[in-house]
């Protein structure tokens, strides 16, 4: 069925992939200056005659540009919808619903959005010795309902990471979401997940789980400030 099909997709959005051609672009986006295509997250369905597109990707097609690239079936596609994000910026939406009718092109252009702090706690003893730095994840619930897919799941947006001092105690400046136009109808229904990360390697370490009444099943609901200090344990 088709909704079985929907509800098993499988997105991908790689942005380090080797250069597309453009005849093989199912849509390409042209990432206006000082945002570069490696800053672009993309978060996409295809869909089509043969059901939702699961072997897609995303690459770049130069400095200015990513696109999107079907795989084998590609003939098959009729429509694609997506979400992109850069840190800091507004999110921007694509939604083509007739590929044939359209120029398959669309721009991403920074809208800066202003920050809030946020400061945290988290107890680092189990790293000592270790230069650490917390990373920010934004969970996009609203992913589908965007996409029309209510049990659908994406990957997480990176927000960026910020330093950690030696008490554990560190200070990430979350994007006001609030003053995204998308706020009041999508990109409220979102949570933040935190990982704790070597800076020297880059590698995760552990996720830090909130602690107390502010915590939802362990990450923090998208909002509009972060008052006091909140107080993380790391899994």
């Amino acid at each position: 069925m088709r909704s079985q099909r929907l509800l098993s997709a499988f997105l991908l959005a790689f942005l380090a992939l080797p250069a597309l051609a453009q005849s093989d672009s199912i849509f390409s986006i042209s990432i206006a200056p000082p945002t570069t295509p490696k800053d672009v997250q993309v978060r996409y369905i295809l869909d089509g005659n043969a059901g939702l597109q699961k072997s897609s990707s995303v690459g770049k097609l130069d400095d200015t540009h990513i696109a999107v690239k079907a795989g084998a079936n590609e003939s098959a596609i009729t429509s694609f919808k997506a979400i992109a994000y850069a840190p800091n910026c507004q999110f921007v939406t694509f939604s083509v619903d007739d590929l044939a009718a359209s120029d398959r092109q669309g721009q991403f252009q920074c809208q800066q959005l202003p920050t809030v702090p946020l400061q945290g706690r988290a107890d680092v003893s189990r790293f000592a010795g270790k230069d650490l730095q917390v990373e920010v994840l934004y969970v996009c619930n609203w992913a589908g309902q965007f996409f029309g897919i209510p049990a659908i799941a994406v990957s997480p947006f990176s927000l960026g990471k910020t330093h950690v001092a030696t008490d554990g105690a560190f200070t990430a400046e979350i994007p006001d979401f609030a003053s995204d136009p998308l706020w009041s109808s999508f990109s409220h229904n979102a949570r933040l997940v935190f990982y704790m990360v070597d800076a020297q390697t880059g590698q995760r370490l552990g996720q830090l789980r909130v602690i107390g009444g502010a915590s939802h099943a362990g990450s923090l609901k998208v909002g509009t400030s972060y008052p006091g200090e909140i107080v993380f344990s790391a899994r």
